[in-house]
């Protein structure tokens, strides 16, 4: 098994509160997972460990094979990304160039490597588009383009998603999340999104649901819908997915389809 993060055995409390309960994960090499969570499942909390920011935790993390520790923080951090859902928070520079270059010149990055990093990461997000402008000159769109942008520019194994484009329209959702699709394709990384939106589910190879800080499961994708392992999100299921079910029920299909498109060919057989 190619592992990526292994987790095992994690405990975190804040004060007397459990937030994570004994919670063991396996992500794997050039997988997308979809961890799937309520309000109050720690997923946050977790990020947090995982990226080095909360360290008063019990169990093991290791990232690479690297365990998660001050002596490999550094190294650890130069691949791995990084997005929470507060997009300005985020952004630490003034302008467009200095932001995406920033963790490339902390690392004594080349003129000459930095402009190829650039030239390499414009062609799935047309930065170059933006790269003079100043950070308050751009709208919210753009400035979670940005910020994806200094994500995947420093070529990390792993991108984390904590709800960043939870407050974007559909239709730009999709755009940023055909940009990490393509990325991904390309430079083989793992994707780990974490989203309440189960459309986002969809887009990747398993789930993980992540509840009262315990995994329930980590499936593949077609496993939890054919075998219906989220019973309890059912009002909020896919559109395909209650769509597949309607049909079943007039006995025109025998199956979860996973896109409009298969469907469509499907039934016009």
């Amino acid at each position: 098994m190619d592992e990526i993060l292994k987790i095992i055995d994690l405990t975190f409390k804040y004060g007397d509160k459990l937030i994570i309960d004994d919670l063991s994960l396996i992500l794997e090499y050039n997988d997308w997972y979809t961890l799937i969570n309520d309000s109050a499942s720690g997923a946050t909390t977790l990020v947090k460990i995982i990226s080095g920011l909360l360290k008063d935790y019990d169990g093991d993390v290791e990232f690479n094979f690297l365990p998660l520790n001050e002596e490999n923080l550094y190294e650890i951090r130069t691949r791995m990304s990084v997005l929470f859902d507060k997009v300005d928070n985020q952004l630490l520079t003034d302008n467009v160039y200095n932001e995406i270059t920033f963790e490339m010149k902390n690392m004594k990055f080349s003129d000459d490597l930095i402009n190829q990093y650039i030239d390499d990461i414009d062609k799935y997000t047309g930065i170059k588009e933006i790269l003079n402008k100043s950070i308050k000159e751009l709208d919210s769109e753009e400035r979670c383009l940005l910020l994806l942008t200094s994500a995947l520019i420093i070529k990390p194994k792993l991108l984390i998603i904590d709800e960043t484009f939870s407050n974007m329209s559909k239709s730009v959702r999709a755009r940023f999340f055909n940009i990490i699709k393509n990325y991904k394709e390309d430079n083989k990384i793992t994707i780990l999104n974490i989203s309440n939106n189960l459309e986002d589910s969809l887009i990747g190879d398993s789930i993980i649901y992540l509840k009262e800080g315990k995994i329930e499961f980590n499936e593949r994708v077609q496993k939890v819908y054919d075998e219906k392992l989220l019973t309890e999100e059912t009002e909020s299921l896919p559109f395909i997915i209650k769509l597949s079910e309607y049909l079943k029920l007039y006995d025109l299909t025998d199956k979860n389809y996973y896109s409009l498109e298969e469907m469509v060919e499907e039934l016009w057989k």
